[in-house]
């Protein structure tokens, strides 16, 4: 389980380390709090971090509430943001959840869901895909579970009878294992092709919590939401975590631009506008001798018919306008499968779009969890494969700069693995080799 006192402890080690390197910055925080001493010890290097994030000495930060401590990440960490994000305050019940506090009492979790059977009961019919985050279900018998089935994080409370888990199943172990992008992704990573340099957006109705996975990522936050923000929801964060997220992105080193927007109903114009607001950012970046923006992600949106002039600006400018579209196949990998083989993938509850289609990774993937931003959750059941092509077209143009999304898609498909009856299931390696020629 994450602990943010360990951060702070991280923290003060690496602020001694690269004090005694003499690094300037740390030069001139230390000479603040220790004028003219030429060495530190570990508790003053604690002593010195403590203060810069707002607290008194280091015994009152290691004795404060984890969500004073997460605040204290926060207001410090994301204070270049235009927008800064916050976290939950003052209400314990959203930051800090726990099964205890909802009441929730065994197996009999929500009349919705069934453990004998594991389904889920839904307005459009029965689901074979759980959600147990949050949960305590340490007296279902969950011996015949299919994890890869069940959204399940941190604060789930598991049985403690080996006989009722999945047969040689560890909760963290999996959702490590799948923080892991998959199909050869993290290879490329060791290449020296992870994102760095690249610059991003995501347009999103959703707004963004400052999780710790993806917080580095954040180059700006711009709020276009008429609404509150006080509160920030997680979703929101689960595609951006797949898209840059240090251990579960496909580009982690690429920098993310958030463009938080109102959705009502059918209407997308604020998604025209922030489209709008993406290609003057882009313009901008230019004029300043940086990288523009390679793809923006439109969430939520399944047609680019209300885009409008703002559509045809971004094309213009060579910005990737990336949606979700129906001839891409949504690939999960299988409970006990390796996430880099191929052949350990099916098709997210057999929706086959038919074989001209692009087969990518769209569910069972970790992401962050919304109740901390240091906890994980393992998600099985939202869809997220428009964030992880957009992460792999970016690492696609850390290679080949004037890569287009016809050309990408071209390439995709022709370095794909076929499967009869499925489509082409993306081959990240070939590909970047392909465009390398």
């Amino acid at each position: 389980m994450f602990d943010y006192i360990d951060v702070f402890k991280l923290e003060a080690k690496c602020f001694l380390k690269d004090f005694r390197k003499k690094h300037q910055k740390e030069v001139d925080v230390a000479a603040k709090y220790f004028s003219g001493k030429s060495d530190l010890s570990l508790m003053q290097a604690q002593h010195i971090v403590a203060k810069e994030y707002g607290f008194n000495s280091w015994d009152d930060l290691i004795s404060a509430e984890k969500w004073d401590l997460a605040g204290a990440l926060n207001a410090k960490q994301n204070k270049h943001l235009s927008s800064p994000l916050k976290i939950w305050y003052g209400n314990d019940e959203y930051s800090y959840s726990t099964p205890e506090r909802f009441g929730i009492k065994g197996p009999a979790v929500r009349e919705d869901l069934d453990l004998v059977n594991y389904t889920e009961v839904h307005s459009y019919g029965v689901a074979s895909y759980i959600h147990i985050n949050n949960y305590d279900v340490s007296e279902a018998d969950l011996s015949g579970l299919d994890v890869s089935k069940a959204t399940f994080d941190d604060f789930t409370i598991w049985p403690q009878d080996r006989n009722k888990k999945p047969k040689n199943f560890s909760p963290q172990e999996f959702m490590e294992k799948r923080k892991n992008p998959g199909l050869g992704i993290r290879q490329l990573h060791k290449q020296g092709i992870d994102g760095r340099g690249r610059n991003v957006a995501i347009i999103d109705a959703s707004v963004l919590r400052p999780h710790l996975e993806y917080r580095d990522s954040l180059a700006d936050y711009i709020n276009l939401k008429d609404g509150d923000l006080s509160r920030a929801y997680a979703n929101g964060g689960w595609g951006v975590s797949v898209m840059v997220g240090k251990t579960c992105g496909v580009a982690p080193k690429a920098k993310l631009y958030y463009f938080a927007v109102d959705f009502i109903d059918d209407d997308y114009s604020p998604y025209a506008r922030a489209l709008d607001k993406v290609c003057d950012l882009h313009q901008n970046l230019k004029s300043l001798g940086k990288k523009g923006i390679d793809v923006v992600v439109l969430n939520n949106l399944y047609g680019k018919e209300d885009l409008g002039e703002a559509l045809q600006r971004a094309s213009d400018l060579g910005i990737f306008v990336c949606i979700s579209l129906v001839n891409q196949t949504d690939l999960e990998c299988r409970m006990y499968g390796d996430v880099d083989n191929p052949d350990d993938y099916v098709v997210h509850n057999n929706r086959v779009f038919g074989e001209n289609s692009l087969c990518v990774v769209g569910y069972g993937q970790t992401v962050p969890c919304q109740y901390t931003i240091g906890s994980y959750l393992f998600n099985a059941t939202s869809v997220l494969r428009t964030f992880w092509l957009a992460g792999l077209y970016v690492l696609g143009k850390c290679v080949k700069e004037n890569l287009t999304s016809e050309e990408f898609f071209k390439v995709a498909f022709d370095t794909g693995d076929y499967r009869k009856g499925i489509g082409v299931i993306v081959n990240p390696q070939k590909l970047i080799d392909q465009l390398f020629k």
